[in-house]
């Protein structure tokens, strides 16, 4: 006797069992120069900025492969010190020792690996990693260094090639109030922003761009993962958690189906790899010693 749940029939039972969505927490050692503008409930706040910072860096660089180089990595940090919050999941301070000099601490970080995902395919990671996305990017004359600085960052780390009148096209322009305004146009489509923070303007409109709806990238390798063995759709529930939170692997993993069987339960998923080799090692050190075998194998069309 044989039968088959398919999605998005069983969606409802696996929203119930997978919570797994943050990273376990990772101890991040910071050091914060003092200086004399700085009080100390300042000092601690910017401590824990850059703590946050450096985890989330380190779980970036996890789910991208290849991995960010030192300029787009340092430059991510960066933007992270200030905007960093929203991926984390939760945190606590492990030891904080004030020094003549500065402050000490060690931070037990939890990030949000989905929040982070998304917040990566955002800010263009995934698109620019090995080639850089041409782009019209143009600003006022009399822009500041400093601004000017800023915008030459955000441009390398969403990894736009500055070019001439091409599309997608972004502009800035700044009031004499001291608020950024951007405008970014592409296929006859126009977003607008303003801010006091360049940055948010800058992630607010590269958004859209980047999240849009385009054709399926072929040069992500989409294949079927068929895994069986197990005794109960429990086990197929909590590989499904497993499964993704292997970012240094994989980009999405669906689970398709799964077959319920008098000789046990098999299942199904549909997997974006991102490094194939990395996957190989992760499946095989999880699932022959739980006593499953698996496939993976390319989706038949007809």
């Amino acid at each position: 006797m044989m039968f088959k749940m398919r999605m998005p029939a069983l969606l409802s039972v696996v929203f119930l069992f997978c919570f797994g969505v943050s990273a376990m927490a990772e101890p991040v050692e910071v050091f914060t120069p003092k200086d004399e503008k700085t009080s100390p409930m300042q000092l601690r706040t910017k401590a824990l900025s850059e703590a946050f910072a450096l985890a989330i860096l380190g779980e970036a660089q996890l789910m991208l492969s290849p991995q960010l180089n030192e300029e787009r990595a340092e430059l991510f940090r960066q933007y992270l010190a200030g905007h960093g919050k929203p991926y984390i999941q939760g945190y606590k301070i492990l030891s904080s020792q004030d020094v003549e000099d500065g402050l000490h601490m060690s931070v037990d970080v939890r990030v949000n690996r989905k929040t982070l995902r998304n917040g990566l395919k955002a800010l263009g990671f995934f698109d620019t990693l090995e080639t850089r996305q041409p782009a019209s990017v143009t600003w006022p004359e009399d822009i500041s260094e400093e601004d000017m600085s800023l915008l030459r960052g955000l441009m390398v780390m969403s990894g736009l090639e500055p070019a001439g009148e091409v599309q997608p096209s972004f502009s800035l322009e700044r009031t004499a109030e001291g608020t950024y305004k951007g405008l970014l146009s592409m296929d006859g489509n126009e977003w607008r922003s303003a801010n006091k923070d360049m940055s948010v303007v800058w992630v607010q409109l590269w958004t859209h761009f980047f999240t849009r709806t385009k054709t399926v990238d072929t040069t992500v390798p989409t294949q079927l993962l068929t895994v069986s063995g197990w005794f109960s759709p429990d086990g197929v529930l909590e590989f499904d958690r497993v499964l993704k939170e292997w970012d240094s692997a994989i980009q999405e993993a669906k689970l398709l189906e799964m077959d319920m069987q008098a000789t046990g339960v098999g299942a199904t998923w549909n997997l974006n790899i991102s490094n194939g080799d990395r996957l190989n090692i992760l499946l095989n050190s999880y699932l022959p010693q739980r006593g499953l075998s698996f496939h993976l194998h390319q989706e038949l069309t007809e």
